[in-house]
């Protein structure tokens, strides 16, 4: 889910916004062979493709678009470039898309749920890839095409407002010393906290990340959802510290293959009050040797 993690810049959505970097990198052709324009977050070129015709439900909680999301990330030079991302599939599409990856030399990296009893189910293609980046684009929309995926051009940009209260409860919470934003758009709340076992750079920034999203749920509560991205030696712990705290964990994935150290990818769920939630996601972070507690320790 990034992970989706459009981390929109946010430790807890700063209201800060990345500078364009310079780049080769050739949008033009990638947003060509897409059918629709990405932007940039910190170094890494996004595309996203959500699904919220599919309305899936978990709950009683109609899952937000940031939690049901096709993209790929772009970084590099026309010719050199990177891409990773992930494909949200139906069960029945899965097969497919696989096979559509792979007939385009794209390597992928893991196959699994984020969630689970939600309806439909949805499954989870990773995938990463070097080469030219039409090229690239191209393959990755081929495998889209493949499922019910909207194929259109880009919905409308993403609207930021002010904070809702519990946003702002959540970000206190959290113990985040940042004006907490709220995107309309994207049905809620974007946290992001970089590991610190990696060194700095756009991949790293984007995709090895404690990641926690909240939407609003019935009944005045707020869902909390996301992965935390943990070493070996953290794993063990963080799922102490999050079944502690009453979340459900939904899975323990691998992302990436060959990364150094290994990152697993704990996926949780909890429906609860906003303190409540933030507290026992700042407990399970305690464990993790995140970039956050060495440039703002969370308190």
């Amino acid at each position: 889910m990034f992970r989706k993690f459009i981390l929109v810049s946010l430790f807890v959505i700063c209201a800060t916004p990345f500078a364009r970097p310079a780049t080769k990198l050739d949008t033009a052709k990638i947003d060509t062979a897409l059918g629709r324009a990405g932007s940039w977050t910190g170094g890494l070129y996004v595309v996203d493709f959500f699904r919220p015709d599919l309305g899936v439900t978990l709950e009683g909680v109609r899952l937000a678009p940031e939690s049901i999301d096709s993209f790929a990330t772009f970084v590099g030079t026309g010719d050199q470039a990177e891409m990773m991302g992930e494909v949200c599939a139906l069960q029945g599409e899965v097969t497919t898309v696989v096979e559509k990856l792979r007939a385009r030399g794209i390597e992928i990296t893991g196959i699994h749920n984020h969630f689970i009893e939600e309806s439909p189910r949805l499954m989870f293609i990773h995938f990463m890839a070097s080469g030219q980046a039409g090229n690239l684009a191209r393959a990755f929309r081929s495998a889209l095409a493949t499922t019910s995926t909207p194929l259109g051009s880009f919905p409308p940009p993403r609207q930021v407002t002010a904070a809702p209260a519990w946003a702002k409860t959540v970000g206190n919470a959290l113990g985040f010393q940042a004006d907490a934003q709220y995107s309309s758009d994207y049905g809620g709340l974007t946290v992001g906290v970089p590991h610190a076992g990696f060194a700095s750079s756009p991949i790293h920034d984007y995709w090895y990340v404690n990641y926690m999203f909240f939407q609003e749920a019935p009944a005045g509560k707020i869902a909390a959802t996301g992965d935390l991205a943990v070493t070996a030696s953290e794993l063990n712990p963080v799922l102490s510290a999050l079944t502690a705290e009453g979340f459900q964990i939904f899975g323990v994935h691998n992302h990436m293959i060959e990364e150094h150290p290994r990152l697993f990818f704990v996926h949780f769920w909890k429906i609860g009050a906003p303190a409540e939630l933030a507290s026992g996601l700042k407990a399970a972070l305690a464990h993790v040797n995140t970039r956050y507690q060495h440039d703002r320790a969370l308190h």
